[in-house]
Formats: C-alpha cells, structure tokens, sequence
C-alpha cells in the first residue's frame, strides 16, 4: 500500500520528479564518466607497456630478474607450454628470447633492447603489426630483418631497407654481431620503448646470440587481469619452482605501479570532491521538494496521517525517483563510454608533448569494465537514500499549524 501511495505521489507533480530525477541523473553520469576515463588511462597505460614488453605475467629461469644477463636463460620446452595453455585463465603465451646491444648506423650508436619474437603470436596477442607506421612487419621466424621503434629509428637517423648493425655479449660470453635489414617502424604508446627497442625474428635473436634454442622469458597474457596474483599462484602448482619463478607485471615493473598507485590518490581526491558536490546538488533537490510541500504535509498530520508513515513515503519517493534517476545514468554512462571507446580522444598541442615528456601516450581511452557502473551507481544510490532521510527527519518535527501557515 504503502509503495502503491509513493508511486503515485511522485508522478502527481511530474516536473518536481523530473528535475529531481535528473540531479541523479547527471550525477551517476559524471561519476561513471570520470572513473571511466581514470581507469582507461591507466589500463592503456599498463598495456602499452606490459604487452609490448614483459607481458602481465612472466615464467623466467630462478634468478633471471636479479641478473638479466643472456647466460641465464634456459632452454625452450614444449612441455611447459602445454602445462601453461591448460590453465583456464591464460589466453595466450609469447616466447621471448631478451636482450641488450649497442645498435649502430653511421656515425650514430645507441644502447637498445632487443627482442626476439615469435612474428606470428604478436600479431595474434598483441596485434603488434597494426603499429606499424612505415615499411611491414616481420613475417617468418628466421627473417633476417628487424622492426625499430620510431624514436629508435628517428635518433639513428635511419629508414626502410637501412641496414642496422647490433654488437652485444652473446651466451656463455661469446660474441654477439650481426647486421640486418630495417623492414619497417613501428610506434608504440611507451615512449622509452618506442625509443630503444628492436623486435627482431626469434631465430635470428637466438642465432645472434648463440643461444640455439633458448629463452629469457614466455610472457603470459591472461583471460582477465583483475586476479593476476591468483593466476601466478595457480602456475606455481604446475611448474618446477626450482627452475623457473613467475612474476606479475607489478613486481617486474614497479616504478610504473607506484606511479599509477600515487595517481590514482590524486584521483581518489578529484572523485571525493566530486560526490560532495553531487551530495549538495541531491541535497539541494530533497529540500525544493520538502519546501514545495510543506503545506501539503502539514494538512496530512492534520487529518490524522501518522507521522512515521509520512516519513516513509517521503523516503519510499526519494529511493524510487533516485532509482528512476540511476537507471537513466546508467544508459546515459553506456553510451557515453562506448562512444569514446570506440573514437578515443586525442590530445594535440602542448598537452600532446607534456604527456609525452612524462612517457604517456597521449590518447585518453575509456575503461568499459563492469564494475566501473555498478560500484559507482551504488555510490550515487547509497547518498541519494541517505539524504533522503532527512525529508523523514523533517516530518517527524513538523508542526501542522505552522506548515499550512507557511
């Protein structure tokens, strides 16, 4: 009964609900939009890197990651794979053979990190040749051609079909030289890698390097992201530990994740800021509501409407008006964050180059995740309900005689 009376209050004044709805309306709109964006970045930002390099996780030889050196890597096994695609959370493994070299053109050199690929699984992991900006990619795992970063290729001051010349340390201190052809230039969203590295054909890298058959690393890239300590724990059961170690981007990378952490406080700051000026937005609607009431309320506990149940219908309005209000936001967030899914937005000008100068790809993506709409609808829904209360509080102190005065 109660619930039918609310229902039919709230549409007897369809301007009041409207505005009212809309409040909340624009409210959940604003907080799915803003921590949408937040967390695009940071996951364009995470991927950019860990794709393209170390991956989200990581099965290396025992050691490896204290001393990154060609000499500890270990030797390619086909069991191993076998064991890691049965997990049910890893999409996909990439072999990688990792290494460093001086890299020479001319009269310029330059440090760079070298990477031995498997040309067929990047482009099916991380689509690695839709970066590609000049030339073609690597297409055959003994190919003797290389693919640079742009900002490699534009501090060597080389192009397409340039021969470029790597002198590194190869396996067991032997020598490591060869020449190869630039087949194309590739531009990635880490500006450090997009200025150091060099994807070259894994067969090569190993031959190179005198490492026939060996590996530094087979990344992993999972089905989901959100539990990758689970997913390292998982692995764990199924691999010799005395052989090899797994590491998650996290521990592998931990300048980039205190970063993002120490970000994300500022953001955490901008959204608290946020909800209080939504607060004060919903609470400013409750109170043109009460206002506009007064009087009708006053000549209902006149009549002899019990308070208390007053002050639950008033509530039982506000919760349905903020329901209508986050279901619509919720739509409104949908499309909001499809459309910039599909057509990021690109920065240009100053912004473009502050975020380069600080390694940051400067294109805002948008997060699509779930939880992103459900947690922060439930925010706007909880402080539209408690709000609410206070309409009740009012009523519970109202007196007849002076609300119909008013």
């Amino acid at each position: 009964m109660l619930l039918k009376l609310a229902w039919l209050n709230i549409w007897r004044n369809k301007r009041r609900t409207i505005i009212t709805a809309t409040s909340v309306f624009f409210a959940v709109l604003l907080a799915i939009t803003f921590r949408s964006l937040t967390d695009g970045i940071y996951d364009n930002m995470i991927h950019n890197v860990v794709s393209y390099s170390t991956g989200y996780l990581q099965i290396q030889q025992t050691g490896y990651w204290d001393e990154q050196s060609i000499d500890n890597t270990f030797e390619e096994d086909e069991n191993l794979y076998q064991e890691l695609l049965k997990n049910p959370n890893v999409e996909n493994i990439i072999p990688r053979l990792q290494s460093f070299a001086l890299a020479s053109y001319t009269d310029k050199t330059k440090g760079v990190l070298v990477l031995g690929i498997d040309p067929d699984k990047e482009k099916g992991v991380n689509n690695l040749h839709e970066k590609i900006t000049e030339g073609k990619f690597i297409e055959a795992p003994n190919e003797n051609a290389v693919v640079l970063g742009e900002g490699l290729a534009s501090k060597l001051k080389l192009g397409i079909n340039d021969t470029l010349v790597l002198l590194g340390q190869g396996y067991h201190a032997s020598s490591a030289a060869a020449k190869y052809r630039v087949k194309g230039l590739v531009k990635l969203g880490a500006i450090d890698l997009n200025n150091s590295v060099v994807y070259i054909p894994l067969k090569q890298a190993q031959y190179m390097y005198g490492a026939e058959d060996r590996l530094s690393s087979v990344s992993i890239m999972p089905n989901k992201t959100t539990d990758l300590q689970g997913l390292k724990r998982s692995i764990q059961e199924t691999i010799d530990p005395e052989k090899y170690e797994v590491m998650t981007w996290k521990e592998m990378l931990s300048e980039l994740d205190q970063f993002i952490e120490a970000d994300k406080t500022g953001h955490f700051i901008i959204i608290a800021v946020l909800y209080i000026i939504i607060s004060f937005g919903l609470f400013g609607t409750l109170l043109m509501m009460l206002f506009e009431r007064k009087h009708e309320l006053g000549i209902l506990i006149a009549i002899g409407m019990k308070k208390h149940l007053l002050a639950i219908i008033l509530l039982l309005e506000s919760v349905m008006i903020s329901l209508i209000g986050c279901f619509a936001g919720i739509i409104g967030g949908i499309l909001v964050v499809k459309w910039f899914t599909i057509y990021p937005i690109r920065l240009t000008g100053e912004i473009e180059q502050v975020y380069e100068d600080y390694g940051i790809e400067s294109i805002l993506y948008f997060s699509s995740e779930e939880k992103i709409f459900i947690v922060q609808t439930l925010i706007v829904l909880v402080l539209s309900i408690l709000l609410a209360f206070y309409p009740g509080y009012k009523v519970m102190r109202l007196k007849p005689v002076e609300a119909i005065n008013s």
